[in-house]
């Protein structure tokens, strides 16, 4: 049995992918795989030169890259994906003195591929498969070996500067690879989990903090251990329902954006001497379209082109029991809609259950290690009220607030585009008195210590679930707590039809998931208490392959 989180390398898959049906064309496809959104990881220059660190060959390989769960699309367009690069990667627009830069899109954490028998879908919006943490780590890997191996850098050095470059052109070169050395490889250690986070899982809100808090605003004392990786959810929907995140902590787009940007190698200037303070590399403009594509993509139907279809009368019964059982926290058609009368020009979203964690019952330490985290303010005091110490959320949102609001006061927009931007979320108020932003009543859950139940869409395609992504199939979700599988393996793209999820069988190239490691506890969830007989768990995944033939998904 292979040790847990050991990974074996699997070549690129050779089947053609077929994109499913979800509202998009394939220019604004494309558009979401590639568009820049402020994340700067390594000049590009620089990565299709580098060499592998722990064997021969390019970094940049599609199969090697492939290993690291990355995903490829087969019509890239040119001017867009000039390098050929698997989706989610972005070339930034901004010449720099190394070349421009290469960094992430949102879309290389939500996309997704499923093989369904002889045939591989793409999902867009899905939760991927990418181990971004390896990744990052071995990328690090790769550029401390060309600093400190002389003839591996001298072929990186003939790549990048072409072989009549000067020993001063190379001495140069050098030293700035060596300076980025530095930053890449303190970067990759404060976001490397203290539990290996595998395929399809990164501790988001506390790397995002440490990337604040620690990095950006140069307090040693500030760094805390990533401790509790959450699977990557999925974004359809998003933009109409009124909270996200696994704990719901922002309603707002921009806030939400620019800290996905912040969390993916982007920066942010909290120096209080500078005169770009609260600047940072986040492109609003590249985000607010992000948007706006966001609120077109519709969530996957069942693909019974390639699948046994739905069993209408099974899945009937199936919506029978999840209304009775499920829905008091899943919101599901026909939807339960905000008030109008709460928001400044009557808009109404999906309201999305916040749970009190204790109810829930899951693994508890996504939530501790967020919650329980303190941050020293240093220069950013006066924003806190000249609190020297303020909860790490507190700090989170405060900052990331002050982010935006620099953003878009260096954006030039009307008063209507001002609202689309922050997705119309401002309350309701008087003629003429200052926008408040909208805060969705919340009961009853009050606090941050609370989890999202969201809606089910899709479902399907977005396994390993729980926030920790500890139980690999829908099946075991329904089942009680001592019938999950205490192992199992992931990264593989293959679908489980019956139990829905993933087949999740020990296999080269997979991810050990252990579920008695620190924060990747299976228990929990066990709705309803009273337990299902297999037939009536049939019945609801019946219906939760398909919930949308009961009403349309709503637009904002």
């Amino acid at each position: 049995m292979a040790a847990s989180g050991a990974i074996a390398e699997t070549p690129t898959h050779p089947i053609e992918t077929i994109p499913l049906e979800q509202g998009w064309g394939d220019e604004l496809r494309q558009l979401y795989y590639f568009t820049p959104q402020g994340s700067l990881l390594i000049p590009l220059p620089w990565l299709m030169a580098l060499e592998r660190a722990d064997g021969p060959g390019r970094f940049a390989d599609p199969d090697h890259l492939a290993a690291f769960g990355w995903i490829y699309d087969a019509g890239a367009r040119q001017d867009l994906n000039p390098a050929g690069l698997p989706i989610g990667f972005a070339i930034d627009p901004a010449p720099r003195p190394e070349g421009r830069w290469a960094g992430f899109t949102c879309a290389a954490c939500h996309s997704s591929e499923i093989d369904l028998g002889d045939v591989r879908v793409r999902v867009d919006g899905a939760p991927s498969q990418l181990d971004a943490d390896r990744f990052y780590a071995a990328l690090a890997d790769a550029v401390r070996a060309t600093v400190l191996d002389p003839a591996r850098f001298a072929g990186f050095a003939a790549a990048v500067l072409g072989a009549e470059a000067t020993a001063a052109d190379q001495a140069a070169l050098h030293a700035r690879l060596a300076a980025y050395e530095v930053r890449l490889s303190g970067d990759a250690a404060i976001r490397q989990s203290a539990v290996a986070a595998g395929f399809g899982r990164v501790d988001a809100l506390n790397q995002i903090t440490n990337a604040l808090a620690f990095r950006d605003l140069g307090m040693t004392e500030n760094l805390r251990a990533a401790v509790a990786p959450v699977s990557y959810p999925y974004l359809w929907a998003t933009p109409q329902s009124d909270w996200v995140q696994w704990n719901p902590v922002a309603s707002g787009p921009l806030g939400r954006n620019v800290g996905e940007v912040l969390g993916v190698f982007g920066a942010a200037d909290l120096r209080s001497d500078s005169p770009l303070m609260f600047g940072s590399t986040a492109l609003l403009p590249q985000l607010i379209l992000l948007e706006d594509w966001i609120e077109d993509l519709r969530s996957p139907r069942w693909p019974d082109a390639y699948l046994d279809p739905v069993d209408a009368d099974l899945a009937e019964t199936g919506r029978t029991l999840f209304q009775q059982d499920c829905s008091g926290c899943h919101n599901m058609p026909p939807w339960r809609m905000t008030d109008p009368a709460e928001n400044l020009l009557g808009k109404q979203f999906i309201r999305v259950g916040r749970i009190p964690a204790a109810a829930v019952g899951t693994d508890p330490a996504y939530l501790r290690s967020f919650l329980g985290r303190t941050t020293a303010t240093g220069p950013l005091a006066p924003l806190f009220g000249n609190k020297p110490v303020v909860p790490g959320a507190q700090f989170f949102t405060t900052v990331i607030g002050a982010v935006v609001e620099r953003a878009l006061a260096e954006t030039p927009m009307t008063r209507e585009q001002f609202l689309a931007a922050n997705g119309y979320r401002f309350m309701a108020s008087e003629p003429g008195a200052p926008l408040k932003r909208y805060n969705p009543a919340s009961a009853p859950c009050e606090t941050l210590n609370c989890l999202k139940a969201s809606p089910l869409l899709g479902i399907w395609a977005t396994g390993p679930y729980l926030h920790n992504g500890s139980v690999p199939t829908v099946h075991e979700l329904l089942s009680p707590p001592s019938e999950r599988r205490a192992v199992f393996w992931t990264g593989g793209r293959k679908l489980d039809a019956e139990r829905l999820g993933f087949v999740s069988d020990e296999a080269p190239g997979l991810f050990r998931f252990d579920t008695a490691l620190p924060g990747n506890g299976n228990g929990g969830h066990v709705f309803p208490p009273t337990g299902y007989s297999h037939e009536e768990r049939v019945a609801v995944i019946e219906y939760l392959k398909d919930p949308n033939r009961f009403a349309p998904e709503p637009h904002r």
